[in-house]
């Protein structure tokens, strides 16, 4: 039996991949929080162990890193955060992966590699959503393309799915901020929560508002795909909590307020009383566009889409990868971003059980053969303008 650790095993994410694990044949799971109350009881629960640790506290991951194959680290936000888990690992000669989504994070888990490959590890950082499934959806696409002008990557949860106070931290801290965007072949400057489009989902999910975010994949994909403009936005289902996101990030553009990270737990209680609006049905999608093999104009698009479990989209790729490390065939020695380890067929194989489809653009239309049966768009699908 190899043993995998959770850090942060009792939130939302952390949560779901210790049970998945937990019911794996061959995996010994321990979940690390900080409250034993929760973590004990939900640790009996999937048959799995508790250690208490807090990342405050001196020395806090060495009972944790006993005889552990691999440590799972779910315990965000990570905006800001040092490689503190991961040199541990590292030291005590476990292999690593993480949730990140911060931009600046996943990026620079590189600074690592050579540490990693010493000791023969495997160091991987953004198992979620960014960048894992979306270079999935692209890799999906980009082989039609002689030439790729745009990339347009969109998320839009539905309201009800689950969310907490780290994550809704992680958005208020970046509200206002700069942002560093791929367009047109040289860098520029935008703001977060800024530049506001309305983009046409996969049916279910329909037309949506969505804003610039800071992801990994605003460095990473120009070079991996050779895009000339490449743009990530993200958006919530409900118009109104838009409205006041956007507000606050114009406020704090103009240093009109101070950091608004401090608001989570204020920001979590008020989401939570419009929890009942809106709906369950959320999408991941990719527009591409510029020319084939022919020289022809093309568009393509690509979408992962869910109408009752949100969470099972990113907590998917720590849950494959887990796999593949501990149970085979392996993972290549070294710190990087989790990109290009799982493919398409790979991830639908085990979010298709669970309620989640994908769907593709074609001539302007969403299809979606594998689904159940989708409601007709409400407006034209095409890339953005």
């Amino acid at each position: 039996m190899k043993r995998v650790t959770v850090l942060g095993g009792t939130g939302i994410f952390g949560g779901r991949i210790a049970r998945a694990l937990a019911a794996t044949k061959g995996l010994d799971v321990s979940i690390a929080g900080r409250d034993p109350g929760r973590g004990q009881a939900l640790a009996r629960e999937m048959g799995a162990g508790f250690l208490r640790v807090d990342l405050n506290e001196e020395h806090a991951l060495t009972e944790v890193l006993d005889d552990c194959a691999l440590l799972i680290h779910a315990a965000g936000p990570f905006q800001g955060r040092e490689y503190d888990v991961a040199r541990a690992c590292i030291e005590r000669g476990v292999a690593y992966l993480d949730l990140a989504d911060a931009r600046e994070f996943v990026c620079g888990i590189g600074t690592l590699d050579a540490a990693a490959r010493e000791r023969g590890l495997f160091v991987g950082s953004g198992a979620s959503s960014v960048p894992t499934v979306t270079h999935a959806l692209t890799s999906e696409l980009v082989g039609e393309f002689s030439t790729l002008d745009v990339l347009d990557i969109a998320l839009s949860p539905g309201n009800q799915n689950p969310r907490g106070a780290a994550t809704i931290g992680a958005v208020l801290g970046t509200l206002g901020a700069p942002v560093r965007v791929w367009i047109d072949g040289a860098w520029r400057t935008r703001t977060c929560w800024g530049d506001r489009k309305r983009l046409e989902f996969p049916a279910h999910v329909g037309r949506r508002e969505v804003f610039n975010c800071s992801v990994p994949d605003l460095d990473l994909f120009p070079e991996v795909f050779g895009a000339r403009t490449v743009r990530f936005r993200a958006g919530l289902e409900l118009r109104s909590m838009n409205l006041a996101l956007r507000g606050l990030a114009a406020l704090r553009r103009l240093h009109l307020l101070p950091s608004l990270e401090r608001l989570a737990p204020l920001a979590l209680k008020v989401s939570l009383r419009l929890y009942e609006r809106g709906s369950k049905h959320g999408a991941l999608s990719v527009w591409a566009r510029g020319r084939d093999r022919s020289g022809g104009e093309l568009e393509r698009g690509i979408a992962l889409v869910t109408s009752d479990d949100g969470p099972a989209t990113p907590c998917a790729p720590a849950i494959l990868l887990a796999k593949k490390l501990l149970l085979g065939p392996g993972l290549e020695p070294g710190a990087r971003p989790c990109m290009g380890m799982l493919n398409l067929e790979e991830l639908l194989a085990h979010l298709e059980p669970l309620g989640i489809w994908c769907a593709r653009l074609d001539s302007g239309e969403w299809t979606a053969p594998n689904a159940a049966p989708l409601q007709p768009n409400t407006g034209a699908g095409g890339l953005p303008s």
